[in-house]
């Protein structure tokens, strides 16, 4: 944070007499993209409080993605530097070797931002929304499968029974690029087979698992979880995935689901989240002693090289138990920031955001890490042999810095 003695001395000197306390705490740190943990970081950045902080701005992960590779913050209706984004879309080994190389990482190259970190934040299930149904509804995999590619278009083909007159059902889908698509396309991608009229491909962008880009005609295009909660509204039978914060899930019914592995039926609930990521088949967290950053370097691809920031993302596609469509949204942010006070300022959030997510309320269904928040603090805040914490001295004194 600002010295405030230092700056005044500064300022006083330089004729400037007066400066409030306003103008010490300015926003300067700038974040966005995932609209799934937006309100949750608003609270925490409300809640801390992290003065130095501008709100958070949803505007869906792969936008988001795309500020933080092009360190653009003008999708996020500011200017300057993009500090860290959110995103439940993972970013590829692809992605992540360009950045380092020839993008803005600069690897070897002392101008370069330096490594980049990626790491899961919270877990978090996607739900599946409907209106028309006036009771529960469970769907197994075979019924999700169907809806959601359009095989199916009204309620009674899945066994569910409505008044003919909302039989016929819209699926609500994201139009932007989105983490919780990609989270409910690689569930689909990894269960679904002849239960599907299209072969899903786990993309973030959900029109694209179709033929030209085009979803069948009773599909509805929206923006934003937010959107999707106004178009569900609108009509008056449907279909949809959501995220499972409150702001949006709160008016909305939201459907069990059948668990083709164990044939156990499974609500959207915390419990079922960390079941699922128990149960996820996952390699778990890297930990080799010598991280290796270079990825034209041996041992780069290593699953368990703890220097890609490819191998530090929980996943589950198909867990064996637990809710079928979970995983997590993940924090990206750069090791090394050229400022001081902007490094101190995102340490103190990430030990704050792990610090507090046992608190989160029972509501929101965003699911704290559990033992994986204290190996995070460890290496990626507080720092170890691996030298993978933000603003180590020993890497980043190499570069210039993200800034």
């Amino acid at each position: 944070m600002f010295n405030r003695n230092s700056l005044v001395a500064v300022l006083s000197a330089a004729g400037l007499m007066a400066l409030s306390g306003a103008a010490l705490a300015q926003q300067v740190v700038v974040s966005g993209g995932a609209t799934l943990p937006e309100k949750l970081y608003n609270e925490e950045i409300t809640k801390f409080p992290l003065p130095s902080f501008k709100p958070y701005v949803g505007v869906g992960s792969g936008a988001g993605k795309t500020a933080f590779l092009t360190n653009s913050a003008a999708g996020f209706s500011s200017s300057g530097v993009v500090h860290w984004i959110g995103s439940d879309s993972i970013l590829k080994q692809a992605e992540i070797d360009t950045y380092l190389t020839t993008g803005l990482g600069k690897i070897g190259n002392t101008a370069g931002h330096g490594p980049l970190i990626q790491i899961p934040s919270v877990a978090t299930p996607v739900t599946i929304a409907y209106k028309g149904p006036t009771g529960a509804v469970t769907l197994n995999k075979a019924q999700l499968c169907g809806a959601l590619s359009g095989k199916y278009t009204k309620w009674s083909e899945i066994g569910v029974t409505v008044p003919a007159s909302l039989n016929s059902f819209k699926v609500i889908y994201r139009s932007d690029s989105s983490g919780t698509t990609e989270l409910l396309t690689r569930h689909l991608q990894a269960v679904c087979g002849t239960d599907s009229n299209v072969a899903f491909g786990g993309k973030s962008t959900f029109a694209q698992e179709f033929p030209a880009n085009t979803p069948p005609a009773n599909f509805v295009s929206a923006s934003g979880s937010g959107g999707v909660v106004t178009a569900i509204g609108t009509q008056t039978s449907a279909i949809t995935y959501v995220s499972p914060d409150p702001a949006y899930t709160s008016t909305l019914k939201l459907a069990n689901l059948r668990n083709s592995q164990d044939n156990v039926v499974y609500g959207p609930t915390a419990d079922n989240v960390n079941l699922a990521l128990a149960n996820s088949g996952s390699a778990g967290l890297p930990n080799s002693a010598v991280p290796v950053r270079d990825p034209n370097a041996a041992g780069w691809t290593d699953p368990d090289n703890s220097g890609n920031p490819a191998n530090w993302i929980l996943s589950s596609v198909n867990p064996s138990k637990g809710y079928p469509i979970a995983g997590t949204t993940n924090l990206v942010l750069s090791q090394c920031y050229s400022s001081a006070a902007v490094t101190a300022d995102v340490k103190n959030f990430l030990t704050k955001h792990y610090a507090t997510t046992n608190e989160l309320p029972d509501d929101h269904l965003l699911v704290a890490l559990g033992t994986t928040r204290a190996t995070l603090v460890n290496t990626f805040v507080t720092g170890d042999a691996k030298n993978l914490n933000v603003g180590n001295t020993t890497i980043c004194g190499n570069y210039a810095g993200r800034g």
